[in-house]
C-alpha cells in the first residue's frame, strides 16, 4: 500500500493521523486539512487547450486529467492535505446507471428524470445498472488514465456517488417521489433497494480500480483509509419524517454501507438534524460530516451538535469557515476524534499554514489539561 508520494513525502504520517481519527483517537494532533498559496515559480508548459464545447470539457478524458494534474503539481500540501485527483462528472452520476442523461453546466451537471408515472418504477426495478452507458464509461476511462500517469505523485480517489433516495429523486423528481412514497410505498421500497444494490456495485468497481493501483480510499472529501471507506448520505431525507427515514430510507443506507470498513455520514443542512440520533445509534458508522450550510455558520455555532456526535463515540469532520473558527471548535470539544477542515481564503504562504498547525498543537496540549 502506497504511503509516500512525490508531492507529499510524509504522506504516511497523514494516513496514520486519519487512522487514529477513524478510531476517535489522536497521534500528535488531529488531522488538519488546509490550503496554502504555492510559492511563485518559473514558467511551466501550459495545460491542454480547453475544448470549445462545454460537454467536452467534462467528457474529454485527456483534457480533464491533464489539466487537473497540472493544477495538482503547482500546489503545496501543508498539514494533512495531500495531492489527490478524483474523476467528477457531477453528483448524479449514479442516476445514469438507470437511464438518466446528464446536462452539463460550467461548474456542475444535473440529470433529467426518466420516471414520469408511478408504474414506471417497475421498469427501473427490472433493469440492472448499466455500466456501459457513455457517462460511466467516460468516468472509468478518466480514472484509468489518471492511474496510468500518476506515477506515485498523487492519490487517485473515487467519484461522488450519491445513493439510495437521492438516486430515486433524480430518476423521478423530488416532489413526485414524495407523492409516490405516500401513494405507492411498496413500489418505492423495491426501487430503493434496487438502486442501493446498484450503488454498492458502483462503489465496488471504483474501489477495485484504486485498490489494484496500491491506493486506499479517498474521494470528494479528502479523507483517507487504506481499505474500503466512503461517505454515505441522503440529501433527500430532509424532506421526510423520521418515521419514513427509519422505515424506508435507512435500510438502503445500511445496504450501501455493507462493503465499507470505515464510513463518515454526510449530514447536510439543519433539517437533517432530525435524523442525527438515528445515525448515532448505528454501530457500523464511524464518523459524521456535519454540513450546516451557507448562512448557518460558523462551525463554532454548532458546538452542541459536535458534542452530541462525539458523546456517541463517533468521530467528526469540522468544516470550519476560518482558522479562528477551527480553533474555537477545537478548544470547545477537544482534539480526540476531531478532523479540522479549514475553509475561507487560503493561507498566504506555507509558513503561515505551519504557524497555524503549531497553534493547533499548542491548543491540543492545553486541551489535555483542561478538558
Amino acid at each position: 500500500m502506497i504511503r509516500e508520494l512525490q508531492l507529499k513525502p510524509k504522506f504516511g504520517r497523514t494516513i496514520d493521523r486519519f487512522e487514529a481519527w477513524w478510531n476517535c483517537q489522536m497521534l500528535d494532533r488531529p488531522p488538519v486539512t488546509l490550503r496554502a498559496a504555492a510559492p511563485a515559480g518559473g514558467s511551466t508548459p501550459p495545460p491542454r487547450p480547453q475544448p470549445t464545447l462545454l460537454r467536452d470539457r467534462w467528457m474529454d478524458v485527456q483534457y480533464v486529467v491533464e489539466t487537473a494534474v497540472d493544477a495538482i503539481s503547482r500546489r503545496v500540501y501543508p498539514g494533512d492535505s495531500f495531492p489527490m485527483f478524483w474523476a467528477n462528472l457531477g453528483p448524479e452520476i449514479t442516476a445514469t446507471l438507470f437511464g438518466c442523461p446528464l446536462e452539463f453546466g460550467a461548474e456542475t451537471s444535473w440529470s433529467s428524470p426518466v420516471v414520469h408515472a408511478p408504474e414506471e418504477w417497475n421498469q427501473i426495478i427490472n433493469t440492472p445498472p448499466d455500466f456501459s452507458n457513455p457517462y460511466w464509461s467516460t468516468l472509468e476511462a478518466i480514472m484509468r488514465y489518471a492511474l496510468d500517469i500518476c506515477d506515485h505523485r498523487f492519490v487517485v480517489g473515487m467519484t461522488d456517488l450519491h445513493g439510495n433516495y437521492d438516486i430515486l429523486a433524480a430518476l423521478r423528481d423530488p416532489q413526485a417521489l414524495c407523492e409516490d412514497i405516500l401513494d405507492h410505498p411498496e413500489l418505492v421500497r423495491q426501487a430503493g433497494r434496487h438502486v442501493a444494490d446498484g450503488f454498492v456495485a458502483a462503489f465496488d468497481r471504483q474501489y477495485q480500480l484504486v485498490h489494484q493501483a496500491g491506493f486506499g480510499s479517498t474521494c470528494w472529501t479528502p479523507l483517507y483509509y487504506p481499505g474500503p471507506a466512503y461517505v454515505p448520505s441522503s440529501d433527500f431525507w430532509c424532506m421526510v419524517s423520521p418515521e419514513v427515514a427509519r422505515t424506508m430510507i435507512l435500510p438502503d443506507i445500511l445496504r450501501e454501507m455493507q462493503p465499507l470498513e470505515r464510513s463518515i455520514f454526510h449530514l447536510d443542512g439543519p433539517q437533517a438534524l432530525r435524523h442525527l440520533d438515528m445515525l448515532l445509534a448505528l454501530p457500523n458508522l464511524h464518523a459524521v460530516q456535519w454540513v450546516f450550510g451557507a448562512g448557518h455558520g460558523p462551525a463554532s455555532a454548532w458546538i452542541d451538535v459536535y458534542r452530541r456526535i462525539r458523546s456517541a463515540g463517533k468521530a467528526v469532520q469540522v468544516l470550519a469557515e476560518s482558522p479562528a473558527d477551527a480553533l474555537a471548535v477545537l478548544a470547545a470539544i477537544g482534539p480526540r476524534g476531531v478532523w479540522l477542515d479549514v475553509g475561507g481564503p487560503e493561507f498566504p504562504s506555507l509558513a503561515a499554514a505551519d504557524a497555524f498547525l503549531l497553534e493547533v498543537q499548542r491548543l491540543t496540549r492545553t486541551s489535555y489539561i483542561t478538558l
